[in-house]
């Protein structure tokens, strides 16, 4: 133990110990008890001890009252006034007719509120019974948002019910205490399964929906779009979520119920869609795989977009079960895949259009120079052959366009090269997407010598241009793609891009609506010419590819295309199974002088491309002109005439 001895040099101390007393040595005890040992000193200490506290007690109330005040204001609010939020409206989706396409329907779901329930097993063990409903799935539903909203909020536990489930739930309601019966809006889709995949569909609220910030603002069981239209222009369909208020007090009792604040409706769009294109397209398409494009190549106007097989937007924005979600995506047919803007095909004989107009411009092909196509080209050892055994005999190259000479176009493509053949391919915009306002539509590739030495690490072969030169090999384009590529020879030279908004009621008038840039590509006038004398040859020569196309109200232009899946696989019976038959393609545009639509179609192993693509487009323009033309005066079409020297004018 340590002692000291009085000091008594310590000026204002004394002490009741006599000389040579001792005492315990306290820390800090010097400057307090000589602080507290005279009333001045006293006085400091009180002092300094009410300042401390009070400066404690301003900063603690700083804290609250300003830095934290949002979080209290809440707190307090929630203890007298519960609010709980309802779904806003998605605004109508019509077609540029004023047709109703998508609305709003009514949803029955059954929600819980936390707060109010009194005894979750038995609450839930009751309603499942009502509903006919396994109890853990409505655990799962409640479990599934836990954490996620507050526990005034209603949680959906089941939607869609029927009228008689509804009824024996609001039967039993005195004893479900928590439990609310909800009218939430539905999407409909008026037209079924027309459109699915342009329009898409939308799915309720799910967890990760609700941790991210566009959709925080939102109630559970609002719907957002998760495909097509309904997802491009989420922000503009979707309305503003409403709200019922009511006075509780610290039980949860409701005290009064306050005046409601509704929900407002989103924005209706209309479509650049003709939905009497739309339906002769997809009917044209029956129950084959493919797709068909129809726009406008003046402004990039979509008035069709078709893709076949389908769905039933209405099952899926519906209470969809997991085994028919399973049959979807399970699907060969790959029934949920946009074929329009998703499916990557080889273009066949229509890309001969890119390959007239790489050998024109190189000063490769002379449309009047006269060539001999016997069937077959040999590079090397290796033999090439038309798809005409025989061959097509001497011809020019309107005639190799009209009767679609693979050798013609063999010996143009060895002279052009693949660099220039690609280089023309991506200014008509291939191997990029289009820009149409539709997600995830994805692009074709054109393939050349820089991109197969990237992709492969390997040469480019000669033999890999001739097929090339032909729209096969490594080439891939989307239909929408190849209705682009067309508009440009439509307009000879004016590249597009394509779109399905038309208008709104933001901005009623499609005039004031921003329409996306058309671009002109810098080639010769002459050039487009010459090619489209041989693309009116294709339909309106009985000899033609395409004449099956041709109809007595106006004047079509086009392509066919037959392109090959798979080669060298026939049976011993000579035909091919389905899955390896040729893909059918017939991409035309009309009327040939002043062209108002381009119809790109594409058919999935069908075969020769003018029988059997070539009616579904014949249709396509039918119905175009009855729809557009019929009632506009009759123009007296420009007969072409065979000049003597071969040249149509």
């Amino acid at each position: 133990m340590v002692q000291f001895s009085r000091t008594p040099s310590i000026s204002g101390l004394r002490s009741r110990h006599q000389p040579g007393g001792s005492f315990r040595y306290i820390p800090g005890m010097w400057s307090v008890l000589s602080l507290a040992s005279t009333p001045k000193g006293r006085l400091k200490l009180l002092l300094f001890s009410f300042l401390l506290g009070f400066f404690v007690l301003l900063a603690r109330l700083f804290d609250i009252q300003i830095n934290q005040h949002d979080k209290y204001l809440r707190l307090a609010k929630g203890n007298i006034l519960r609010v709980i939020p309802l779904p806003p409206l998605r605004g109508a989706i019509l077609d540029r007719n004023g047709t109703v396409l998508v609305s709003n329907g009514t949803n029955f779901v059954v929600s819980m509120i936390p707060d109010e329930v009194q005894r979750e097993g038995s609450t839930l063990g009751l309603l499942g019974r009502d509903l006919g409903i396994p109890l853990p799935e409505l655990r799962d539903a409640l479990k599934r948002m836990r954490g996620i909203l507050p526990n005034y909020v209603p949680v959906p536990l089941r939607a869609h019910l029927t009228l008689a489930q509804v009824a024996r739930v609001r039967m039993d309601l005195y004893r479900l205490p928590g439990i609310i019966i909800q009218t939430i809006p539905e999407r409909t889709y008026v037209q079924g399964n027309m459109a699915a995949h342009l329009l898409g569909y939308v799915g309720s609220l799910s967890v990760g929906d609700m941790k991210n910030s566009y959709a925080r603002h939102l109630p559970p069981g609002t719907g957002i779009g998760k495909t097509g239209i309904e997802k491009e222009y989420e922000s503009l369909l979707q309305g503003t979520p409403g709200e019922t208020r009511k006075l509780v007090d610290s039980q949860g009792n409701v005290i009064r119920k306050l005046s409601p604040k509704s929900p407002s409706l989103g924005h209706s769009i209309r479509l650049t869609i003709d939905s009497r294109i739309e339906r002769v397209a997809e009917d044209g398409l029956g129950n084959r795989r493919g797709a068909v494009v129809a726009l406008d190549p003046r402004n990039g106007e979509v008035f069709a977009l078709a893709s076949h097989p389908s769905f039933d937007p209405n099952q899926i924005s519906a209470s969809l079960s997991a085994s028919v979600w399973h049959q979807l995506i399970s699907d060969p047919d790959h029934p949920l895949t946009n074929r329009a803007i998703q499916g990557l095909y080889p273009p066949g004989s229509v890309f001969k259009v890119v390959t007239t107009l790489a050998g024109l411009k190189a000063g490769v092909i002379d449309p009047q120079k006269a060539f001999h196509c016997n069937g077959i080209l040999y590079l090397g050892r290796m033999p090439f052959h038309d798809w005409k055994k025989g061959g097509h005999g001497t011809l020019h190259l309107r005639r190799a366009i009209m009767q679609s000479c693979d050798i013609y176009f063999y010996r143009a493509g060895m002279a052009i090269g693949p660099d220039r053949l690609a280089e023309m391919a991506r200014t008509f915009g291939l191997g990029n997407r289009t820009g149409v306002d539709l997600p995830s539509e994805v692009s074709g590739t054109v393939p050349d010598r820089d991109w197969k030495k990237k992709r492969m690490n390997q040469p480019w072969y000669p033999g890999e241009t001739l097929p090339f030169a032909i729209g096969q090999g490594y080439l891939t384009v989307t239909p929408i793609e190849m209705a682009r590529l067309m508009g440009v020879v439509a307009t000879k030279g004016s590249l597009v891009t394509p779109h399905l908004f038309f208008s709104s009621d933001v901005r009623p008038n499609p005039v004031d609506q921003t329409v996306p840039p058309v671009k002109k590509l810098q080639i010769s006038g002459t050039d487009f010419d010459t090619l489209r004398e041989g693309l009116w040859e294709v339909v309106n020569n009985p000899h033609g590819t395409g004449h099956p196309v041709k109809i007595p109200e106006m004047e079509i232009a086009g392509k066919t295309g037959t392109a090959q899946v798979i080669s060298n696989r026939i049976s011993k019976s000579g035909a091919k199974p389905p899955k390896i038959r040729a893909d059918s393609w017939f991409v035309g545009f009309a009327p040939f002088d002043r062209p108002r639509i381009v119809v790109a179609v594409l058919i999935e192993n069908g075969g020769d491309g003018g029988d059997v693509a070539g009616p579904v487009a014949r249709a396509v323009f039918q119905e175009f002109y009855r729809d557009y033309l019929a009632q506009v005066p009759a123009i007296t079409p420009l007969k072409p005439t065979i000049s003597q020297k071969g040249a149509r004018t």
